[in-house]
């Protein structure tokens, strides 16, 4: 079912580098010189680019001094997972559940540039609809390629990719009941909306690894030249 293809290393590269986005965000946030909570702060506190008291969304002040580099991960992350989708798309099999889970997480991608072009106290409809466009488009691309590797017989890629994309959207039900009742559920709004956006980079590094070892191995079963 995977083949291998010059365009495919690339596209492994691309999604493997979405590794920089989870460090990125612990650089940015020992940067802080107030409290940072995981569970009641946005991922998007990182990227404002003003400093004030917000007692919705954050325990104590919000003020972000790597506020750039966040918002540079960000759009870099969106990029990656465009590229990734874009080069790895002749590595599967061709099928309707190939282009849309691609495109799926294509989106995604691009929800995460607009996310990091419009911090939250910038332009929150921009950031809010880039948002959206992660939260959905990343889980549900993850669960179209999860069917599509269950269809060619590829059992363990299709719980993977299913079960990731299922949580993120368990994810974001529990995340929207958050913000809506106040009600803490566990997690807090930091801790759900983690839920719903960590799965998309870790699966897609976990993918461009897969790719990137199976173009390295030539007789390897499943490969297919591209």
């Amino acid at each position: 079912m995977l083949r291998r293809g010059s365009t495919v290393i690339a596209g492994a590269v691309c999604w493997l580098s979405s590794g920089q986005f989870f460090l990125i965000q612990l650089i940015v946030q020992l940067a802080w010189t107030t409290p940072y909570s995981l569970l009641h702060n946005y991922i998007s506190d990182l990227g404002n680019t003003a400093c004030y008291p917000t007692p919705i969304s954050s325990p104590a002040y919000i003020c972000s001094p790597l506020h750039i580099v966040m918002n540079a991960s960000f759009i870099l992350l969106g990029v990656n997972l465009i590229l990734g989708a874009f080069f790895t798309y002749r590595a599967f099999d061709p099928s309707r559940l190939r282009t849309l889970g691609l495109a799926l997480i294509g989106l995604a991608g691009f929800g995460l540039m607009l996310v990091g072009f419009a911090p939250e106290n910038v332009n929150t409809g921009v950031h809010v609809t880039g948002a959206a466009l992660q939260f959905v488009s990343g889980n549900l691309g993850m669960i179209v390629l999860g069917a599509l590797f269950y269809r060619h017989h590829h059992v363990p890629f299709g719980r993977f990719s299913m079960l990731w994309g299922s949580l993120g959207l368990i994810g974001l039900a529990a995340f929207l009941v958050c913000r809506s009742s106040q009600l803490n559920l566990g997690l807090g709004v930091g801790g759900w909306e983690r839920v719903i956006v960590y799965p998309l980079p870790l699966w897609a590094m976990i993918m461009g690894l897969i790719l990137f070892i199976r173009t390295q191995q030539p007789n390897m079963p499943g490969m297919d030249e591209g």
